[in-house]
């Protein structure tokens, strides 16, 4: 768990060889999350969960809380 205003500061405790999937509530801050670590750092192993937390807890999990 890394919030977005620390994803600078803890780039190394980001795998890079592994599949890393980024979520946040809705798949917005994930998605620029996910460019900025692939444009500026070069990664090339993330995934966007899209839609975030609300759309995973609707189709697929419905026990995870929305918040």
């Amino acid at each position: 768990l890394i919030p977005m205003q620390h994803i600078q500061e803890k780039i190394d405790e980001i795998s890079t060889d592994k599949k890393v999937v980024i979520m946040c509530r809705s798949g917005a801050r994930s998605a620029n999350a996910v460019q900025f670590l692939e444009t500026r750092h070069g990664f090339d192993n993330l995934y966007n969960l899209a839609g975030g937390i609300l759309a995973y807890s609707d189709q697929v999990d419905s026990t995870i809380i929305k918040y």
